[in-house]
């Protein structure tokens, strides 16, 4: 399972730029942290919140027929 993984928020971003990935990168300013995900190759990621604050990530995967 693909779960976030707390990130330090003073480091620079663009070293979280992988060939070929796709990352999401959620900010919690109510919390003052900041957490990664690798999003699925096909699928939908969506971040939820509970009163303002960053709560959990859903991944949904698929795979895709051409």
């Amino acid at each position: 399972m693909n779960s976030p993984k707390e990130i330090n928020v003073n480091q620079d971003l663009s070293s979280k730029i992988q060939n070929g990935k796709v990352t999401v990168i959620v900010l919690d300013g109510l919390n003052g942290t900041a957490y990664e995900a690798e999003a699925p190759e096909h699928g939908k990621t969506i971040v939820e919140t509970f009163k303002g604050g960053f709560s959990r990530i859903h991944l949904e995967s698929s795979f895709k027929f051409n």
